[in-house]
């Protein structure tokens, strides 16, 4: 019997007979999937393996299925992959998904992901993609998010397990850096001592929900915050603020305030209880503040290099001038700024602050900074005019469909797409391409190591008659 066609019987037998009926079978991995999944093909269809490598032979048992494919996990690896290494952190989060993988395999997956969806989804090719290591493997981690349940009648910091909202707990975290994991050694310890109800999202009462630690690692600094539903007492205030008597050598503690029903971890209000709630980084040359709610890239050597690959792909083109859309707080926006006139666009209020403020303290004085959604400012007349670039750095959904139909109404000679998601990047590319974009470079940064994900910077001209090929 097919394995399909065998978990259908099985789902026939369990609503008959009321008795469970495992379905395990041998499976051959192909390759691994965008989010670390082995994907195995039968003539029933696609199977993702959480837990396989690429060439592996593997028992697997069926977890759940879908009308097209169906997921799976490892029971036992018949035949390993070469490169297959024991697992260095024992916690199942589910966030490293391929840390049982060699890092030299980890780069070639990346790569092969990357590769695929500007192929599968973007219709580019034959391509050519390597993957750029990260200069640390471990303990790279600039930002950790935790959230916080009660097990036990006390509060527990920790991660969730893969695919749930059930909390693993944990010691410290291997790919978190130190600053990281000393805090939360200390704050494991003083957070029954605060005396805060523990969120419960299904009631939505409670008040403690996440705790949010960022470090600038080449200055030094640390931030802190706690993330709180509803209001509290001066006495939880107090108590709060107490904690950096305990979290030695900490530039800033905050309360961020996020009463909003649902998995968003951050709400739009944070209150500075030491220091002015900000911190900073440097990347080359560049000083950048940033706070608890803003985007900054999480390792930073990573980010620097993607800073000079930006610089190197946009500096002395002679173009007329350039957009950049989610600035952010400007990181990047100081390295684009070296290719002429730059108008930078930010949504996110305390990130458009500090952007301006980025500028100003690094004397980059020729970028015209606005605030609003890039959906809406796109359709502004104060941005229609002739650029030589447009630079995208969007969320992982990518980009709206009035953004690029808009690029391509502007028609610059280049634009420069840098994405943490090969698949919504593929997505854009192929609008991009169908209007006359080429690639013209693909640089892939391993940005997280040990998990599936990675940053990749795509570089498209205008060449209506050409399609790229490498």
């Amino acid at each position: 019997m097919s394995s399909m066609n065998f978990f259908k019987e099985r789902v026939r037998h369990e609503k008959e007979y009321s008795v469970p009926v495992p379905l395990v079978m041998e499976l051959s991995i192909e390759k691994v999937s965008s989010d670390g999944r082995g994907i195995a093909r039968t003539k029933d269809g696609v199977v993702f393996v959480a837990g396989a490598l690429p060439g592996e032979l593997v028992e697997a048992e069926i977890t759940s299925r879908k009308r097209d494919f169906a997921s799976a996990r490892v029971l036992r690896v018949l035949e390993p992959n070469p490169r297959r290494v024991r697992p260095r952190c024992p916690v199942s989060c589910g966030s490293c998904q391929l840390q049982h993988a060699s890092y030299d395999l980890q780069l070639e997956i990346k790569a092969q992901i990357v590769q695929d969806a500007l192929t599968r989804i973007g219709g580019f090719g034959p391509l050519t993609v390597q993957c750029e290591p990260s200069p640390r493997q471990w303990g790279y981690r600039n930002k950790a998010s935790f959230p916080v349940r009660k097990i036990k009648g006390k509060p527990v910091m920790g991660f969730y397990q893969a695919d749930s909202h059930r909390l693993t707990t944990l010691q410290s975290c291997p790919v978190n850096a130190g600053p990281l994991n000393q805090m939360f050694s200390v704050l494991r310890n003083e957070l029954p001592g605060l005396e805060l109800d523990v969120y419960d999202e299904r009631a939505h009462r409670g008040a403690l929900r996440h705790v949010i630690l960022r470090a600038g690692l080449r200055t030094g600094q640390t931030l802190a915050s706690l993330v709180v539903n509803g209001r509290l007492t001066a006495r939880n205030v107090n108590s709060i603020a107490g904690l950096s008597r305990s979290l030695k050598n900490l530039t800033t503690l905050t309360l961020n305030h996020n009463s909003r029903p649902g998995n968003v971890i951050l709400g739009e209000r944070t209150e500075a209880l030491k220091g002015d709630g900000r911190i900073s980084e440097r990347l080359d040359d560049w000083v950048f503040h940033y706070d608890t709610t803003s985007f900054f890239q999480i390792n930073t050597a990573q980010a620097e290099r993607l800073c000079r690959h930006v610089k190197e792909q946009t500096e002395n083109d002679g173009e007329p001038g350039a957009l950049e859309l989610y600035s952010g707080v400007g990181s990047l926006t100081c390295c684009l700024a070296g290719s002429g006139p730059l108008t930078a666009v930010e949504e996110w209020g305390s990130a458009f602050t500090l952007m301006e403020r980025n500028l100003r303290d690094n004397g980059v004085s020729n970028v015209r900074a606005l605030r609003g959604r890039a959906e809406e400012l796109i359709k502004n007349k104060n941005l229609e005019g002739r650029y030589g670039l447009v630079a995208l750095d969007p969320p992982r959904s990518g980009c709206a469909r009035v953004v690029l139909d808009k690029i391509l109404e502007f028609r610059p000679e280049r634009v420069l797409y840098v994405s943490c998601n090969p698949a919504t990047l593929a997505r854009d590319a192929k609008i991009l391409g169908e209007g006359g974009y080429c690639p013209t470079s693909i640089r892939v940064f391993d940005m997280f190591p040990q998990t599936a994900h990675v940053e990749t910077a795509l570089s498209l001209r205008f060449a209506p008659t050409t399609r790229y090929k490498r």
